[in-house]
């Protein structure tokens, strides 16, 4: 039962990774013009705020969760590893697509 836990754990938490990874590639000007493309970034942002929630959830009640059952001493700690990568990588290339860059041609004097 607990290696079912772990697996669901896993997959729940690093799908919504995986997914943001793929709407790194999009600007800011693919999302002016795309109303699909813009809702399915705010439904993975709530997605993602949900996993976070969850990781913090994991994390602030650690010392219950090892108390009832050690053998999830790993969990939490992954946990607290997922928190801080859901709070730098994830959310981050959601919340603030990359600008698209120009170069501009310099004038000769």
């Amino acid at each position: 039962m607990i290696i079912l836990i772990y697996i669901a754990y896993y997959f729940f938490s690093i799908l919504p990774i995986m997914i943001s990874y793929r709407f790194r590639q999009y600007t800011i000007f693919d999302y002016k013009y795309n109303k699909k493309l813009k809702w399915q970034r705010r439904i993975m942002l709530v997605v993602n705020y949900i996993a976070l929630g969850i990781q913090i959830i994991i994390v602030s009640e650690r010392k219950i969760i090892l108390r009832s059952n050690p053998d999830y001493g790993p969990l939490a700690l992954s946990a607290f590893i997922f928190l801080i990568v859901y709070t730098i990588f994830p959310i981050s290339w959601l919340e603030s697509p990359k600008e698209y860059l120009i170069k501009k041609k310099k004038k000769w004097k």
